[in-house]
């Protein structure tokens, strides 16, 4: 049973490493498909694209299903915030600022769920709530400071600040998440919160890119195919295993590895230069989410509370 346990926990984190890099690799894959689609165009491609694998993958598993009437609100709430919020912001913000660095900001997300929950705290767990955002925001500060993005330009201003708003549009979708009573389960979701989110990408396609050339080169399509089958079909789906098998500190952790991996693709895929204030704004931004992310300690009556186990009856499961 131990080597069958020990098995199971082997394979998600493999799963959690094939989505690290699944999912940091589509930082620089994407600002290269962007520079030949236009922001909205690529997003409506890329989700999509996405959909109709994940529309795939259920008529083969167990069929679509529509969503329960009680979880419209997350529907909504991922379709429209999470996913073309945040598609959009990304694809608006990639072209001015370097893949690695957008994908520190975006991650930031953890911190932001913190900073937005903590009146709803308790006493022993503020001040390590406090230290880790006052961490985590100073390395952001690392990250935005004069020598490593141009204050003069109003364009990587505005980058740096649409990725943040991304991370906090992120963060509050996350709480809901976590606060909804859920009736549907999130994979039969999902096709509904692509759909939701197609649409109002597609409206901005037509709305503001309707003029604008469209060069279908190779790594463009490559791109688009990649962000869609990959990076959002089947990366969401690595995703629902690797949380339903892993504790959410343990995911949260494991999550840390895609920008660093979007740090490291970033290098190898486009030449963008790694500075010592990158890496220590990365360091110092990811200390702040883990310790924000650590769970709360038990209280002192129960930290050394032992529950015994009964001895197991010969022959039994447990006896192995």
């Amino acid at each position: 049973m131990h080597t069958r346990v020990r098995g199971a926990q082997a394979r998600t984190y493999l799963l959690l490493a094939c989505l690290a890099v699944a999912w940091g690799a589509n930082w620089p894959i994407n600002k290269i498909g962007l520079r030949d689609l236009p922001p909205f165009t690529y997003g409506s491609a890329r989700v999509a694209i996405g959909m109709v694998a994940i529309v795939g993958v259920l008529s083969a598993k167990r069929g679509l299903r529509r969503p329960d009437r009680r979880d419209i609100p997350v529907v909504l709430s991922v379709g429209l915030g999470q996913m073309a919020g945040g598609i959009v912001l990304m694809n608006l913000a990639l072209p001015l600022i370097s893949a690695g660095r957008s994908s520190i900001l975006v991650y930031t997300m953890a911190l932001w769920v913190g900073l937005f929950q903590f009146s709803t705290m308790r006493s022993s767990r503020a001040w390590r709530q406090v230290g880790g955002l006052i961490v985590g925001m100073t390395g952001i500060g690392f990250l935005l400071n004069p020598q490593a993005i141009d204050w003069q330009s109003s364009g990587q201003l505005l980058g740096s600040a649409a990725l943040l708003l991304s991370a906090m549009i992120w963060a509050g979708t996350t709480i809901h998440l976590r606060r909804h009573e859920w009736h549907s389960s999130p994979l039969d979701l999902m096709p509904w919160q692509l759909l939701t989110a197609l649409v109002p990408l597609v409206i901005g396609s037509v709305a503001f890119e309707a003029g604008k050339t469209i060069h279908w080169e190779p790594a463009s399509i490559v791109a688009v195919l990649y962000s869609g089958a990959i990076a959002t079909a089947l990366a969401y789906l690595l995703s629902q295993s690797i949380s339903r098998s892993l504790t959410p500190l343990a995911t949260t952790m494991g999550f840390l590895a895609v920008p660093v991996v979007g740090l490291v693709s970033s290098w190898m895929m486009l030449g963008e230069s790694l500075t010592l204030l990158d890496l220590v704004g990365a360091v110092t931004t990811f200390t702040g989410i883990i310790v924000v992310s650590l769970p709360p300690k038990p209280p002192p009556d129960r930290q050394f509370r032992v529950r015994r186990r009964p001895t197991p009856e010969p022959g039994s499961e447990d006896s192995g």
